[in-house]
Parts: structure tokens; sequence; C-alpha cells
């Protein structure tokens, strides 16, 4: 069942679950129902003979990410937020479980230019002095957690905040950082692990003169051991 955070009259915040697109997928007469669909079928207004709701996306997220999204509900609502997307005025936070690299800093800013090759479905690194059409400059803040034992693998969680929201950023940047989230094979992670490992933790947004925030606690991989120092204890589950 759909999880529904808060509801307005024009705009609904969501969770989307791991697997579900972002919008709608139409291809030939077939096509993938993502989360527009769902949010359709879960709004009261939803009833048989009637009229769908409109549904309408204003911003993204991959398909093995989870967590909190905004719809637009009404054409006014689409272009306002939209608008406050454009004009950075639209916070993601993010929680990732990394297998990190124990050179990663325990904090910082990553920046880089970030190709999306749509055919490969894939993003790379552009180096600062090679020609790229297309290439775009990706920046992120993030704050490692405490490490912990996984199936005896060491799991790193990692707070971050977008500055800029390109395509598979988040996985592409650590990735080229030899630390991959957990069971993200197209970066680089050796872990197999289907679940999810990147979550949207909080967003936030103008509407109407204020800012709506909105937060959900990241569900994460159970902890299958002791703290990777060594120590007693079960790991940050329940984060």
């Amino acid at each position: 069942m759909l999880e529904i955070i808060a509801r307005e009259e024009e705009w609904i915040v969501a969770v989307k679950p791991f697997g579900v697109l972002s919008e709608d997928r139409a291809e030939g007469g077939a096509g993938e129902a993502g989360m527009p669909a769902l949010i359709r079928e879960a709004l009261p207004e939803a009833e048989p003979g009637q009229p769908s709701p409109e549904v309408r996306p204003v911003h993204r997220l991959d398909r093995t990410t989870e967590g909190l999204m905004v719809y637009a509900l009404t054409k006014r609502a689409a272009a306002e937020l939209s608008r406050a997307v454009a004009d950075g005025e639209f916070h993601k936070t993010y929680r990732a479980y990394l297998t990190a690299d124990p050179a990663l800093p325990p904090s910082g800013e990553m920046r880089d230019r970030l190709f999306f090759d749509r055919r490969r479905d894939k993003a790379f690194i552009v180096s600062a002095d090679k020609a790229r059409p297309g290439a775009k400059e990706a920046i992120l803040r993030y704050t490692l957690g405490e490490p912990f034992l996984w199936r005896g693998q060491t799991v790193t969680p990692a707070d971050i905040e977008l500055v800029t929201g390109r395509t598979h950023q988040i996985r592409a940047q650590f990735g080229a950082r030899k630390s991959p989230i957990l069971g993200d094979g197209k970066y680089g992670s050796r872990v197999n692990y289907k679940a999810p490992s990147l979550f949207c933790t909080a967003i936030s947004f103008p509407w109407k003169g204020r800012t709506r925030s909105f937060s959900r606690p990241a569900a994460g991989p159970p902890a299958a051991g002791p703290p990777a120092d060594g120590t007693p204890g079960t790991g940050p589950a329940g984060d």
C-alpha cells in the first residue's frame, strides 16, 4: 500500500517504493505504471467511472531509490514546484549505505562534471580538461556515519545533501571514489544486495510564502553483526 505523508489541495507527498518509476512510462501500447498511477489509485477521488485525478511529476528519483517525492495535482502547482526546482529552492536530503573506501574523508563536498549516457543508462565523471558536450556540474555535500558489519561486509551510512540534481549523481560520484552504494553493481559494488540502499529522507520546497518540509527515516540494511570496530552491538538497525 502506498505511503502518503501529506496531502493538500494542489499537491501530495508520498514515498516512492524501491523498483518503481517516478513517472508512468508509455511505450507503444504497453508501458509501465509508475508513481503517478499508484497515487491516482490511492486518492479517494479515484472512484470507478470518474475521471482520474491529474498527478504531475516535478522531480525524479531513480528506480532503485526509495523515498519522499512531491507530485502536483494541478497545473498551477506543477508550474510553481517546477520553478522552485529550477531556481534551486527545492531541497532534498538522502541517506545512502556505502561500501566506503577507507580513504574517503568523513565529510566533505564532491564537485565533478557529469555526463549521462542515455544509450548506456549510466553517468560518467568527465575530467576538467576534457571537452564533453552535455557534461554538467554536479555538486553534493555528505557526512559519513559509524560503519557497521552486515553479512561480513563493512557498511557505512552517509547523509547527503544534493546541491545539483543530476541523473544518477549520488551513485556516480561515490562510485567514482571507490565507495559505491551497497548492491549498486552499475557503479562498482560487488555486493549482491537487491533491496534499497539509497533513500530520499527529507524534502523541502516553498509554497504560498512559506517553506514546507517533510522527512521520513531510511530503512536501510539490517545489521547482522557487531560494529566494524569490533565492539558489541548490532549497528544502526532501524535508521
